[in-house]
């Protein structure tokens, strides 16, 4: 059993019926919540919503959603073991930083 509706994973053609058989799979695009899904996208959805695009666009951002989920889990590592999420950033440096005037950001260590 899945925690979460699943629909299908695979092609599901317009089917007619007996005395009109239809005409197959539309391969026109279409817009599902005001974003373009064309034939092939992939569609991608979880709590968090739901991402749509083709193969090479999933391909060219695959590396650095491994890197999130990386951090992440090393995050809830230290969260598991009592470190304040403050702790496991470069917090101080960056207001330090910010305070002399120079470019910085909030990063995880």
């Amino acid at each position: 059993d899945l925690a979460c509706p699943t629909y299908s994973t695979l092609i599901s053609p317009y089917a007619g019926t007996v005395q009109q058989p239809g005409e197959g799979i539309d391969v026109a695009s279409i817009m599902c919540g005001g974003v373009q899904v064309n034939p092939g996208d992939i569609i991608f959805g979880d709590g968090d919503g739901v991402l749509v695009g083709s193969a090479e666009t999933f391909s060219t951002c695959l590396h650095e959603a491994e890197n999130i989920v990386a951090v992440e889990q090393q995050l809830i590592k230290g969260m598991k073991m009592g470190i304040s999420l403050h702790k496991m950033t470069n917090f101080d440096e960056h207001i330090k930083k910010r305070k002399e005037g120079k470019e910085s950001k909030i990063e995880f260590k």
